[in-house]
């Protein structure tokens, strides 16, 4: 019973811990994600394997495989394939017993690898996935097992003892995952929530200003200029008069991706609230970002807006620039002349890019 204890306390604890390890950490996102998730459900897999249980003097069993379902469960084939190749190795290198111990190992984790990889593919819940990848693992634990022992009453007694322990452990590792899963992507969403802006996943005003002051660090230490686009919807209020704020919303959406496709890659796009957006933009001089302006403002006066009766409307922007140690060598300075342009704009016929060049 205590070696029981051990061993799900032990599955428990690691769950615990791991979970906290890849709280921000898209465990499914990319091959090395995917490699250091297989990793660490290798490393999980070969602490149970610490924590044996005795169902008999001769009889030994832990639930490594459980390592190999989780990798399959929540990381996909890779991280499977990944864990049952640390448990494999770990089993040869530093818990290596007798040649058959050790033979009916390997076959039996290569095996529950492969099921749990078809089953991970399967279009089910995640309860049903656990519950097939459970019983199907368990009976080929058996198999496999059975193969090297004979079919004796002691050993059936042994089986029913292994289902039970599979049953119980089983549920309380699904709980615990589930819990630790649901909790972290939890986490992750209200983390996004508290970057981005809710309408046009943009960056929103508090990550702006995070990014400025950083990139203005960046921009000190390396010498380089740093510009700043403030990009205004001309008479926006008319749109929502006109339209509807649902509609005002929409074209609010489709002009934050239309700037993020006029954009380089490494600029930081926000909405900074209302109508008003704003374009960092690491690394660029005055006249290049006059230029990348221009061409947004044109982009903008062409582009045909869908509202959401199907309606199409077109506007123009009115675009403030400024660039940090060339048109100001003031950090102060730099959001504040983005503003004045922005107003100059629109005070003299929007529609119009305005910078210090005027």
């Amino acid at each position: 019973m205590i070696d029981i204890i051990n061993h799900i306390c032990g599955a428990i604890t690691f769950i615990f811990i791991g979970g906290m390890i890849v709280r921000s950490f898209p465990i499914n996102h990319t091959l090395t994600q995917k490699i250091l998730f297989g990793l660490l459900a290798g490393i999980f897999g070969s602490v149970l394997m610490l924590f044996s249980i005795n169902l008999s003097e001769d009889f030994l069993v832990d639930f490594r495989h459980y390592a190999i379902l989780i990798a399959a469960l929540y990381g996909g084939v890779i991280p499977a394939v990944i864990a049952t190749i640390v448990l494999c190795l770990n089993k040869i290198l530093f818990f290596a017993g007798s040649f058959q111990s050790v033979l009916i190992s390997l076959i039996s984790m290569s095996f529950v690898a492969i099921l749990a990889s078809f089953i991970t593919r399967l279009r089910i819940s995640t309860i049903q996935k656990w519950i097939y990848m459970l019983i199907f693992s368990a009976l080929i634990n058996n198999l496999v097992y059975g193969s090297f022992y004979k079919w004796t009453p002691e050993v059936f007694e042994l089986i029913f003892k292994y289902w039970l322990l599979t049953a119980i452990s089983g549920t309380l590792v699904l709980l615990c995952t589930t819990y630790i899963y649901n909790s972290n992507k939890r986490f992750n969403e209200l983390k996004h929530q508290s970057k981005t802006d809710f309408l046009t996943g943009l960056y929103n005003v508090r990550q702006f200003d995070e990014a400025l002051n950083a990139s203005i660090e960046i921009a000190i230490k390396n010498h380089e200029k740093l510009s700043l686009l403030m990009i205004d919807i001309d008479y926006f209020k008319k749109i929502n008069d006109t339209y509807g704020h649902p509609a005002g919303d929409e074209v609010l959406k489709q002009l934050g991706t239309l700037l993020k496709k006029w954009t380089r890659s490494e600029d930081i796009v926000s909405r900074n609230g209302g109508e008003e957006f704003t374009v960092l933009m690491p690394n660029c001089q005055h006249d290049i970002a006059i230029k990348v302006a221009e061409r947004i403002r044109v982009a903008v006066e062409n582009h045909h807006f869908i509202l959401p009766e199907g309606e199409q409307i077109r506007f123009t922007t009115s675009i403030g620039v400024s660039t940090f140690l060339e048109t100001t060598q003031s950090p102060d300075l730099f959001l504040k002349q983005a503003d004045d342009a922005v107003y100059e704009a629109k005070r003299t016929g929007r529609n119009k890019v305005w910078g210090q060049t005027h």
